[in-house]
């Protein structure tokens, strides 16, 4: 992803969207500058790695900013309601 990103203008607005497994969480210790304590749980491998590429590259997680329903903060439900990711 790394690579995609450096082919980017910096002069342009980048915007990386996607569902990358990546869990990052409340806790927004050293990730004060690009995400905000709106997550959801406990970040996990993968969000530690985003939230590392977004720190590098200077991006922001922006659905951490602002709160939002915690029905909108997944994109995964299990039949019975008790695991969302």
């Amino acid at each position: 992803m790394q690579s995609i990103i450096e082919k980017c203008p910096k002069k342009d607005l980048t915007i990386l969207m996607g569902d990358f497994n990546a869990e990052v969480g409340t806790d927004n210790t050293g990730y004060e500058d690009i995400m905000g304590r709106q997550g959801l749980g406990e970040r996990n491998k993968n969000g530690e790695r985003f939230a590392n590429l977004c720190a590098f590259n200077k991006l922001v997680i922006g659905g951490t900013i602002f709160p939002h329903k915690r029905i909108h903060k997944t994109t995964w439900t299990s039949l019975d309601h008790t695991t969302q990711k």
